[in-house]
């Protein structure tokens, strides 16, 4: 997803691209605070990228501040992450999105996009890390349709590039007859345990929670087969009555 996003990307302006030197899932907007960071410069991606070996917030950091000559992007974006981020447990936890919410403390605005997968088509990306071509062709072709009318939909507002908010977008892995791009809200969805026992200790093993059934919830209308949008503004934060 990363090649595919890089082409799209770069016909909207100047694309420079910083991906953590190795998985980093589930690090919401962790920062490393101990030990070197490491950056290598990569070829072969169609604009200048570079992987930094850090967090999904790190990278974001590290671009904004060490790539642009004194002057910073006038967007961030984050990911296309493979699986949804949708939900406020989920949201949270999400390293894609803690690197739009890095972007948004630099006092950019930042999008964060999520792309469902069909559940064989995720099956066999986490046992080969590939994808037939015929799927990965008709994968790219929804997920351009999608990105055009996001997009749309955002470039419509007048503050889209200019209020450092998070624009979370997730895209359905089969996406109904008459999708459309719809505003959403955080649906109250929760997680439980994350660990499971095995004889040498504990293993990740996310549950997988009923979404909130409430209407407007970014999870009922991803569920519903459209693209929801929701947006995560930091300065709402510890608001009073």
């Amino acid at each position: 997803m990363f090649l595919f996003a890089v082409d799209y990307f770069q016909a909207m302006g100047d694309v420079k691209a910083v991906v953590p030197a190795e998985e980093q899932s589930w690090k919401g907007k962790a920062m490393t605070r101990f030990g070197m960071r490491l950056v290598e410069r990569l070829e072969g991606f169609g604009c200048e990228t570079y992987s930094f070996s850090g967090t999904p917030a790190d990278c974001a950091n590290f671009g904004i501040y060490h790539l642009f000559d004194g002057g910073k992007p006038d967007l961030v974006i984050s990911g296309i992450n493979m699986g949804s981020n949708s939900g406020l447990s989920f949201t949270l936890s999400s390293g894609t999105v803690g690197a739009a919410l890095e972007a948004n403390i630099a006092g950019l605005p930042g999008v964060a996009l999520s792309q469902v997968l069909p559940a064989q088509v995720f099956r066999q990306w986490v046992e080969d890390r590939a994808m037939q071509p015929d799927v990965r062709e008709l994968l790219f072709e929804r997920c351009r349709a999608m990105l055009n009318r996001v997009f749309a939909f955002l470039n419509d507002r007048t503050d889209f590039l200019s209020d450092p908010v998070t624009w979370n977008v997730n895209m359905p892995a089969e996406p109904s007859d008459d999708w459309r791009v719809v505003q959403t809200v955080l649906g109250h969805t929760f997680y439980t345990s994350c660990f499971v026992a095995s004889e040498e200790g504990y293993y990740h093993n996310i549950d997988q929670p009923e979404v909130e059934e409430r209407a407007g919830t970014d999870g009922m209308v991803l569920r519903a087969g459209h693209v929801s949008v929701t947006q995560l503004d930091i300065r709402t934060l510890g608001q009073g009555l």
